[in-house]
């Protein structure tokens, strides 16, 4: 056993390769990283924890809706103002009316953005406390042929990442209501200012869903795999230290360490690729963004020009415009983030449902400090 332990340590001094047979942390891959969209098995396990917390859920809801409908009505309060108190003959009233809305707006866009964030946070910390600590409290009551059987890293995996990716979740789910109502009362508003001026901005778009065609396979099967190497790194170190005394009574910690600095550069390098999938969507957004806003500007000035158009309508476009590519590369993002919290839901709830094989008979009896 010495022999062969010098001789790893000898092979990682001279080269380091990677000894043969040599392993650190978990060795067996989670089962699934992503799974389904939407499962509603696992919507309504997590339910049971985000109920006692249902008004603050429909608050921020709320808050989330009003503050998307400022968003929506300072272009047409700025469209008011240009129309009807810039141009000659305008009134001062209008534009005064129009000063004292915009605001008004903006006190009330404030005030529905900090509540949503503060709803919406402190709703998703109170969820992951209860699930933490119901996690906790049921695995102290499993038998022991449970964790003979378990790695500790994959229960710390659980308990650190999964619940994690559940906060992720928590967070954003709210927000995407926002987002698709965004996202549909900027094409209502707009074909109501203009319907073929609408129609045209929104010919950009079939461009976008042949990109994100090609892009949502790619951008999946890299986000898995930063998923799962930051998963097993993460098993691999907690495995590392809660075997410490073992590694340091052999003498094996430069073995260890090459062995788990491969899984973290291998975590590394998964990030990196994920990072450019994600980011690569901004370019493009910003890209037709810039077309449609073009496409706006030249139709549009042309209509102006021949008094087809008002100004206050060419303006109140250029405002949407900007907007309306934001909801949509959000959404986007938020499918991968929901497909990982469905598999991480599952994994919890497996956790959770860990029958406890050894249980007090129901005419147990109390024994007190005195016996």
């Amino acid at each position: 056993m010495a022999e062969e332990l010098e001789t790893e340590r000898a092979d990682v001094r001279e080269d380091g390769r990677r000894p043969p047979r040599a392993v650190v942390g978990s060795q067996r891959v989670e089962e699934e990283i992503f799974g389904k969209v939407f499962d509603s098995n696992i919507i309504k396990r997590i339910w049971a924890f985000v109920h006692p917390y249902r008004r603050d859920v429909v608050l921020s809801v709320i808050s989330v809706l009003v503050f998307t409908g400022m968003q929506l009505l300072i272009p047409l309060i700025i469209r008011y103002a240009i129309d009807h108190g810039m141009q000659a003959g305008g009134s001062h009233s209008a534009l005064t009316l129009a000063i004292v809305a915009f605001l008004i707006a903006i006190l009330i866009n404030y005030g529905a953005s900090y509540w949503q964030e503060t709803l919406v946070g402190g709703v998703a910390e109170n969820v992951l406390f209860d699930i933490r600590k119901a996690m906790f409290s049921h695995l102290q009551r499993v038998s022991l042929s449970f964790m003979d059987k378990t790695e500790v890293g994959r229960l710390m995996s659980r308990l650190q990442g999964d619940v994690n990716s559940m906060q992720e979740f928590l967070e954003t789910c709210v927000l995407s209501v926002g987002d698709i109502f965004l996202l549909f009362g900027i094409v209502f508003v707009m074909l109501y200012l203009d319907f073929k001026l609408g129609l045209l901005t929104l010919s950009v778009l079939p461009v976008l869903f042949v990109v994100r065609l090609f892009w949502l396979p790619l951008a999946r099967k890299s986000f898995m795999a930063a998923h799962e190497t930051n998963s097993v790194a993460n098993g691999a170190l907690a495995e590392a230290i809660h075997g410490v005394r073992a590694v340091q009574s052999m003498d094996r910690q430069e073995v260890n360490f090459t062995l788990y600095d491969d899984k973290a550069h291998a975590n590394l390098l998964t990030h990196l690729t994920a990072a450019r999938y994600a980011q690569i969507m901004v370019p493009i957004v910003d890209s037709l963004t810039g077309i449609a806003m073009a496409l706006v500007i030249v139709v549009g000035g042309a209509r102006v020009l021949n008094q087809a158009l008002d100004v206050g309508v060419l303006v109140a476009f250029l405002f949407y415009i900007q907007r309306f590519f934001d909801p949509i590369r959000s959404l986007t993002l938020q499918y991968s983030v929901m497909q990982r919290a469905m598999a991480s839901g599952q994994r919890l709830t497996d956790v959770l449902d860990v029958p406890v094989e050894i249980k007090d008979a129901p005419d147990a009896k109390v024994l007190s400090a005195e016996m």
